[in-house]
């Protein structure tokens, strides 16, 4: 009984080293795009143009976390969760936010009358705005929203990167939404069914034990009764 559980476990843990050989595979073939990519970008970007380090945006935030449960036998399951940061704290507006929540507050609590002249002086003055005007103000409005939602770091260079600088970014995301997370997650496994079958090896030596001991207690009992 103890053999065939430590042989199920052995099974286990070489299809975990072949899929952890095919994921450091997968993980060093995208590894490999992502610098070949950059260097590609470089290559045919504009003169003195480096894409790297030195352009990174001072308000960085992590867009992706790890996020780990434990599964069957405390094993970790290691994977990963977009936490992108909200558009006003990307942008330093999250003061600005609240005070602007806090103005809306307080304005609810006035008469009706005031709020009904204040919109019937807002009508007054769309309607005197040329249709001219109106375009260039809903233009201004959508490139301020854009500029607020923008958390792609890819902006940080330009609006325009180039593609192999989004392959690279493509490759990246891969690299770390599925091969890595994974790649951890196997690793773990493999730790676990490892002192699981040096525990299983011991049990079996110790029955083995016993049963000796119970064998030779047998046979003095046997050479007694003689």
């Amino acid at each position: 009984m103890e053999q065939q559980h430590i042989d199920s476990l052995l099974e286990r843990y070489l299809a975990l080293i072949d899929e952890y050989s095919r994921l450091r595979e997968e993980l060093s073939k995208l590894q490999a795009g992502v610098y070949q990519n950059i260097a590609r970008a470089n290559f045919t970007g504009e003169r003195g143009m480096r894409y790297g380090q030195d352009h990174y945006d001072e308000r960085m935030r992590a867009l992706r976390v790890l996020d780990i449960q434990l599964g069957d036998d405390d094993v970790p399951n290691f994977s990963m969760r977009s936490s992108a940061p909200p558009a006003d704290e990307v942008d330093g507006d999250g003061e600005g936010r609240k005070e602007g929540e806090n103005r809306e507050d307080s304005l609810e609590g006035e008469q009706p009358d005031n709020a009904t002249a204040q919109g019937n002086s807002v009508d007054s003055n769309e309607e005197k705005q040329s249709p001219e005007e109106q375009e260039k103000d809903e233009q201004e409005e959508g490139k301020k929203k854009t500029k607020e939602r923008s958390n792609n770091p890819l902006h940080w260079f330009s609006i325009l990167a180039p593609a192999p600088l989004r392959t690279a970014q493509s490759l990246s995301i891969q690299a770390v939404e599925q091969a890595i997370p994974r790649l951890i997650s196997v690793n773990a496994e493999m730790e676990h069914i490892e002192i699981e079958i040096r525990r299983a090896r011991k049990k079996r030596a110790k029955a083995a034990a016993a049963a000796v001991v119970e064998k030779e207690a047998l046979g003095m009992e046997a050479v007694e009764a003689r």
